[in-house]
């Protein structure tokens, strides 16, 4: 999910003495609308019935209400800093025209004074959504003048009615029945404002069409997840409708095709995992299950970063998905630099060091049992006996570093888990993500254990590896951090 860009309306009702209702609907973009239509149309018909917008509604409910519907109003002789509390008492989702709306309502009763300011702002603190005001549709109903004040995402009414005179008891009565009903508005306000907003909303755009053309490089990786989801989908409603016998059977075969083709798609750890065993002595057996436990670690990722989502913020429309996978990966970053610099540090120590135990070779054992005729028994060769706890650290840090960051077709997975109630499919789907990204992990692990094999023949050439490698590690977990657009 992407922060997506809302236009919002404002219509404000009053009658002589009170300012009473106030009616904000919001106009989600188009990508968004399509975007949620992937994830909530779960019968497939390209669009969206009662049920389905149902489904968008709590999810939404649940993420603005307890931010006060991300409605800011105050109403004074100035703007306050805190916002008065609003009692919505009814709201609906729509769809037409391709486009998905939210209206609500709240009551005001707000007491007509002159010189008042009522400024609403519509803003979201969390940074999921970007509320833009609609220039031309922001209304206050009002028998008495007004000046209108737009910002991008605000609109302030001042009420401009001198007839309003305070009497003895401190109530607010007219002067003169001549009550004109004709809204004024202050043109050079509304000038002001309206080149302020084409100003944000052209920034805005410049960073979309910025960010689609940074993007452009991993196109087809995103028609490729576009595509995965499609029959993940149907494929999970056949299984949820029990109509098709062999769908589970496709959805494991497409979820493990899908891993492939997307491990092999930048990233992923395939060059890390290369440069990682061309850095050490490593068996091709123990390069296969570091791969698969990376991988593995790739969806236990995804899935812990929907469960929080889902279960603990009770929704998926937020921005802890998108916040959490840059942080995460940032920090993967980092930890990938810290072993490769330890790895590094190793191998120059080992070099400089001139005592026997820091250059003794791994293809000695550090002691042995020798072959003798005990008891008559002859018993086998000289036997190797290493102990290894260090790797065993370094290749666990090397696991769950390089897969700390999850795999968005294994996050969708998990969210049709929660909307269409299929855990049990989705979890074997996970698992075939998990072997299809394993194996092609595992062939670039595989040319790493290889290269560092074949080097090791030439003492010069190994040491060359061995020191070039963590640095080419370096250069891959700096090139992470900053591609985590964090800095």
């Amino acid at each position: 999910m992407y922060s997506p860009k809302t236009h919002f309306s404002i219509n404000i009702k009053a009658d002589k003495e009170y300012i009473k209702t106030a009616k904000i609907k919001w106009e989600f973009a188009e990508a968004f609308t399509t975007e949620l239509l992937q994830i909530y149309d779960t019968n497939l018909d390209a669009s969206f019935d009662e049920g389905e917008l149902k489904l968008i509604q709590e999810a939404l409910i649940t993420y603005i209400e307890p931010k006060n519907f991300l409605t800011f109003i105050t109403y004074d002789t100035q703007i306050n800093e805190q916002s008065n509390p609003i009692n919505v008492k009814k709201y609906k989702f729509s769809y037409k025209n391709n486009i998905l709306s939210f209206d609500y309502e709240f009551d005001l009763n707000y007491k007509i004074k002159d010189k008042h300011k009522l400024y609403v702002e519509i803003y979201d603190e969390g940074g999921y959504f970007i509320m833009i005001a609609n220039e031309k549709k922001q209304f206050l109903r009002i028998p008495y003048k007004i000046k209108k004040e737009l910002d991008y995402n605000s609109a302030t009414f001042t009420i401009d009615a001198p007839n309003l005179k305070i009497t003895d008891n401190n109530e607010e009565v007219l002067a003169s029945t001549d009550i004109k009903t004709d809204e004024i508005e202050n043109k050079d306000e509304i000038i002001k404002s309206e080149s302020k907003q084409k100003t944000i909303e052209k920034t805005i755009n410049e960073e979309i069409v910025e960010d689609d053309t940074s993007k452009t490089v991993v196109k087809k990786e995103i028609s490729l997840l576009e595509e995965f989801v499609k029959k993940i989908k149907i494929y999970l409603v056949e299984i949820e409708k029990g109509e098709d016998k062999t769908a589970l059977a496709f959805l494991l075969f497409a979820s493990f095709a899908y891993g492939i083709v997307h491990a092999i798609g930048p990233g992923h750890g395939k060059a890390l995992a290369f440069s990682y065993f061309s850095a050490q002595k490593s068996s091709y057996t123990q390069a296969f299950f570091i791969s698969l436990a990376t991988a593995f670690i790739h969806i236990v990722g995804a899935l812990v970063l929907v469960l929080i989502s889902i279960v603990i913020l009770k929704s998926i429309l937020n921005s802890f998905l998108d916040d959490s996978i840059t942080y995460i990966t940032s920090t993967s970053a980092v930890l990938i630099m810290l072993l490769s610099l330890f790895i590094l540090y190793r191998k120059l120590k080992k070099k400089s060091c001139v005592c026997s135990a820091c250059n003794i070779s791994e293809d000695k054992p550090m002691f042995s049992t020798q072959n003798t005729n005990m008891n008559f028994v002859q018993t086998n060769k000289a036997s190797k006996i290493h102990f290894s706890n260090t790797r065993k650290k370094e290749d666990l840090f090397f696991v769950l570093t390089a897969g700390l960051v999850p795999c968005p077709g294994t996050v969708v997975l998990f969210v049709y888990a929660f909307i269409l109630k299929t855990y049990i499919s989705v979890i074997l789907a996970s698992i075939a993500i998990s072997l299809g990204m394993g194996l092609v992990i595992f062939a670039s692990s595989f040319l790493g254990v290889t290269l560092n094999k074949v080097s090791a023949k030439q003492n010069k050439i190994i040491n060359i590896v061995e020191i070039l490698a963590p640095i080419v590690m370096f250069i891959l977990g700096l090139m992470l951090l900053l591609n985590a657009n964090i800095l």
